[in-house]
């Protein structure tokens, strides 16, 4: 498979799986749950796909100061925000349930 066949089938990938935390952030929001922090996570993961997808266009197109210098560091920074973020509303959660518990 040659490198812009690689980016194509990527690309493609991302797109689609960028369509599933879109369904459910539509979907809570219909529901009013736009405070919840699970909306939050899945708006950080969308956007995280979204750079994933331009990244990949950007590389089939052979941009490399695109798509490595700019993009993959954003995407990688867009990644480690959500892991932060994930990280202390787990540890949010689990204080508030050792609390109840008492």
């Amino acid at each position: 498979m040659t490198q812009i066949e690689y980016h194509l089938v990527d690309a493609i990938f991302y797109f689609v799986g960028f369509t599933i935390p879109i369904y459910f952030i539509l979907k809570s929001r219909s529901k009013k749950i736009e405070g919840d922090i699970v909306v939050k996570l899945m708006m950080l993961f969308a956007g995280f796909m979204v750079i994933q997808f331009i990244y990949h266009i950007a590389g089939m197109l052979n941009l490399k100061l695109l798509s490595k210098g700019i993009l993959e560091p954003v995407s990688a920074t867009a990644l480690t925000i959500f892991a932060i973020i994930y990280y202390f509303s787990i540890k949010k959660m689990k204080r508030k349930e050792e609390e109840a518990s008492i």
